[in-house]
């Protein structure tokens, strides 16, 4: 059950959840959240304030809380603040653990908890496949240069191929937030998190770059679900990709190497050695990166 502002009285007291779990949610379900979890130094009036109290309400009903910055890597301080309000802390960035150390109480957990994809939307369905490019999520002029330097090399490769962009800012009206205007490139608004699957099974190749690109625990969570469905994934390189789904999806370390293979899928499909790799990712993923593993994982420590 979602836990709102407002609800969260109701929530604990009557529904009486085995454990408080909250992630470093920008606007939350409803926008409910918006601005009541991250950190805005520059708003004084947008605090965390009504989170801590829920964090006391669920304490005070011997109702575990915890804490899970999937933002981590790029936005430690943004949620830091929220974070230390907990009794155990999850990240996805094993590097920013030693940073959780220096500011919450030796008393207070913090461990790795990885992204994961939900099998009821993210599984793998044998589709046609449309011999194009795909990418689903945002880019950002004035943020993040090192992902946007990977961005505008992988999209230039993708010239003789095309690309399709489901464009997550598409709301937004900044010029910063949009993508770069080449006649290859098709921008359509966003898209539900549910239809993404339909994205990452029909499209003949699907593009994934990592922000964090240091950390052997941290990768997009774009990167698990197109695995999920059985897509065949192209990503930056960074050991965490390479360390846990090296074998499953083809690791990028030029625009050259991009260009010729985005010209052979335009041309041939993918080989049968990619489509058992696909075959292969959607197994390794259900058998070792689905949100029960790791809800599993919260359950255990959590006792």
């Amino acid at each position: 059950m979602d836990v709102t502002p407002w609800n969260y009285p109701f929530v604990l007291k009557l529904w009486k959840p085995d454990v408080l779990f909250v992630e470093s949610a920008w606007m939350g379900r409803w926008n409910s959240w918006r601005y009541k979890i991250a950190s805005y130094p520059d708003h004084p009036k947008r605090s965390n304030a009504r989170l801590a109290r829920v964090v006391e309400a669920a304490r005070d009903a011997h109702i575990p809380a915890v804490f899970w910055n999937r933002e981590d890597g790029a936005h430690f301080h943004r949620f830091v603040d929220s974070a230390r309000h907990f009794d155990r802390i999850y990240t996805v960035d094993e590097n920013t653990i030693p940073r959780y150390r220096d500011v919450v109480s030796d008393q207070v957990p913090v461990e790795v908890l990885m992204f994961a994809a939900q099998p009821a939307i993210h599984f793998p369905r044998s589709t046609e496949l449309v011999r194009r490019a795909s990418f689903v999520g945002s880019y950002d002029r004035h943020i993040h240069p090192r992902r946007r330097s990977w961005q505008d090399m992988i999209f230039e490769a993708a010239v003789t191929i095309g690309l399709t962009v489901y464009d997550r800012n598409s709301s937004r009206r900044p010029d910063k937030y949009r993508y770069p205007d080449r006649p290859w490139i098709k921008v359509r608004k966003a898209i539900r998190h549910e239809r993404t699957a339909e994205v990452y099974r029909s499209h003949v190749v699907n593009i994934n770059v990592n922000t964090v690109d240091q950390s052997a625990t941290a990768f997009s969570r774009r990167l698990v679900e197109i695995l999920a469905c059985g897509g065949f994934a192209v990503t930056n390189p960074t050991p965490a990709a390479v360390r846990l789904f090296g074998d499953f999806c083809r690791v990028l370390d030029s625009g050259e190497e991009a260009r010729a293979l985005f010209e052979r899928l335009a041309r041939e499909g993918l080989s049968h050695a990619e489509r058992e790799q696909t075959r292969a990712a959607a197994d390794h993923v259900q058998r070792n990166h689905t949100w029960r593993h790791r809800l599993e994982q919260v359950a255990g420590a959590c006792g």
